[in-house]
């Protein structure tokens, strides 16, 4: 590179027409939007800045990182929310663009711990007396393919590890893990895949991972992942949700059953401590009468009991002190949750055995700042929808990033380049009851049946309650002529979306994991009806403690937090109709209230600028002309 050219002009040269990518990549088009962003990343990246970047549907963001992260010296990391997108880059981005700009920088992809095969852990099942003859089956299957793999990733197998029972037998959580003590370090398929991360150029994870290793920075194993110059986050609007999750606390029934099956084990293999052994046991029966009661105070009670016993036979062995230690840090954490600290708020998710404890920071944005952006050099973070009516303010506080006038954040907006006048229309009818009024749901099946025979299938019905899923979508089933999938019914999420791309006249009925990340070009899916403004539940403990924090600064909790929230899920919702410049359909919005309620006019301002109608004989007339 000459001394009069810089980064960003040579990362505009690969996207003109006569450019590598141009030469290389069948159907390529220079796109003046995807050039500007993929500049503007070159800069950040060449500056050493954070940018912010939304870059609406068919923009072609992921080739606008894609192609600076692989022209770039540095180490980058490549961290997104879904899995399916994480497989796109590996698979198939990744090895196009290298291809393409004629460039070979070492690529790695690295999981979570649950992805990969424990040795260890297997083989102490495989041994264990106890274990049913139908589990052992599963585990001899996963022995003689642990002699072929290169990898250890447990996605390479026939059969999905945890739906037949036996994932948690197989894989360590970083509290099982014996790190470099473990007899099978030099085997341990997590281990090596860290190994390769460590001497790649560029590593593809997910936001997950990062969090946990932004969370853990200690033990055996020291930080998960190796030290970046560049962190591209794409999906990066789903990052403050994921970081409530993994800097608060959780408590489930299955975290303190395995310990206590962990424990028993070992016990078992002491062969000696038989009166111990039968102590705990009746300890833990005792612990799952309290949990049954939703009472975790008298749960912590119990817990005390057992991190006693455990004390008592930490010196006897390593797995014993591990254990002790596990013990105590379940107990830390149910003691942060009866009693949350300053900043966080806990709450109950579901009942009885199936519940879980969880406590979570009321604010993002302070815990991200302290413990990600300041680890690497450079942050870019990229998704279609990270404003809110036009502005970054909302999104840059979550993420705890100053993108005003002489903040250390760039923000910038990149449009659709897609023709939405022509190849959309938003159908928003006045006339159905509002949620929850007398009629409401029958009013939705007719509509939803209505719209569904008009586009002949071809639908995403995305609900905003599992209830109302459950209800509805039989009821769809039996109404139309075409095949009804529906979440948690017809089959595996990925299987169900596989069956609705392959099948052109399907259905396919679903609730939040189907709101965002999945991708249907063509015309496999022209009606996207979304059954109402995606509003949180009134009992969501976690946004009302926001919404309290915001209306003590003076703000107002309906209109800067819980509104912000359904219009960002909204946006991801409507985002699934048009992929390609091809693509034409209809995005159907049940509610009425969008006439009736003073915020209606800000939801209508975020919906993408199609034509809006409210009569359904304008919808069949659409799709007539099809």
């Amino acid at each position: 590179m000459s001394e009069d050219s810089s980064f960003s002009a040579v990362i505009n040269k690969d996207f003109q027409p006569n450019g590598p990518l141009a030469a290389a990549m069948p159907g390529y088009v220079c796109r003046d939007e995807q050039v500007k962003l993929a500049e503007e990343i070159a800069d950040a990246m060449q500056q050493g800045t954070q940018l912010m970047a939304e870059a609406e549907t068919g923009t072609g963001k992921t080739l606008a990182y894609l192609v600076p992260a692989l022209r770039s010296t540095a180490k980058v990391l490549i961290s997104t929310h879904t899995k399916a997108l994480q497989d796109q880059l590996m698979f198939r981005d990744i090895p196009e663009v290298q291809k393409a700009l004629a460039v070979r920088r070492r690529v790695a992809l690295l999981k979570g711990r649950s992805n990969y095969l424990c040795p260890y852990r297997l083989e102490k099942h495989l041994q264990d007396a106890s274990t049913e003859p139908r589990v052992k089956k599963k585990l001899l299957q996963v022995n003689q393919w642990r002699g072929k793999t290169r990898s250890g990733d447990l996605s390479e197998l026939k059969f999905d590890v945890f739906a037949v029972g036996i994932g948690s037998k197989i894989t360590a959580t970083a509290e099982q893990c014996l790190g470099g003590k473990c007899p099978l370090w030099n085997d341990c398929p997590v281990v090596q895949a860290r190994q390769i991360a460590q001497d790649a150029d560029i590593v593809v994870s997910n936001h997950s991972l990062l969090l946990a290793d932004a969370e853990l920075k200690s033990g055996d194993f020291g930080e998960i992942l190796p030290d970046f110059d560049i962190t591209i986050l794409d999906e990066a609007h789903a990052l403050p949700d994921l970081a409530c999750r993994h800097f608060g606390r959780q408590i489930a029934l299955n975290r303190l059953s395995t310990w206590h099956n962990d424990m028993q084990r070992l016990l078992e293999d002491f062969a000696d401590e038989a009166p111990l052994k039968r102590d705990m046991s009746r300890f833990f029966l005792k612990l799952l009468e309290i949990y049954d009661k939703d009472d975790l105070r008298g749960v912590l009670d119990v817990w005390e009991e057992l991190i006693v016993a455990a004390e008592q036979r930490r010196e006897r062995s390593e797995d014993a002190a591990r254990l002790a230690d596990r013990a105590i840090a379940i107990g830390e954490d149910m003691q942060a949750i009866i009693a949350p600290p300053e900043g966080y708020v806990a709450w109950r998710e579901g009942q009885g055995s199936q519940a879980r404890h969880v406590s979570a920071p009321v604010e993002t944005g302070p815990v991200l700042n302290e413990k990600l952006w300041s680890r690497s050099d450079t942050f870019i973070l990229l998704s279609a929808t990270l404003r809110i009516s036009g502005s970054f303010v909302y999104n840059a506080e979550r993420f705890g990033l100053d993108c005003g006038e002489g903040g250390d954040t760039q923000a910038v907006a990149h449009p659709s380049p897609f023709d939405y006048a022509v190849q959309a229309m938003i159908y928003a009818p006045r006339h159905v009851p509002e949620p929850g009024a007398g009629g409401y749901e029958d009013a939705l099946f007719a509509e939803m049946q209505g719209l569904i025979e008009a586009s002949s299938g071809r639908a995403f019905v995305l609900f905003t309650s599992h209830g109302m899923l459950r209800r509805v979508a039989p009821r769809l089933a039996d109404a139309v002529s075409w095949p009804v999938l529906i979440q948690n019914e017809s089959g595996s999420r990925d299987a169900i979306l596989q069956q609705f791309r392959e099948d052109k006249h399907s259905i396919l009925c679903g609730t939040r994991s189907f709101w965002e990340g999945v991708d249907v070009p063509g015309e496999a899916l022209s009606l996207v009806i979304i059954d109402k403004v995606p509003f949180a539940p009134p009992d969501d403990k976690l946004l009302a403690a926001r919404r309290e924090a915001c209306e003590k600064k003076g703000g107002n909790g309906f209109f800067d937090i819980q509104l912000p929230e359904a219009v960002a899920t909204l946006r991801q919702g409507a985002g699934r109709l048009i992929r390609t410049q091809e693509d034409r359909g209809v995005i159907a919005i049940l509610d009425s209230r969008l006439y009736v309620k003073s915020y209606g006019r800000i939801v209508a301002k975020n919906l993408p600028p199609a034509p809006k109608t409210e009569e359904l004989a304008d919808i069949r007339r659409f799709f007539a002309r099809q």
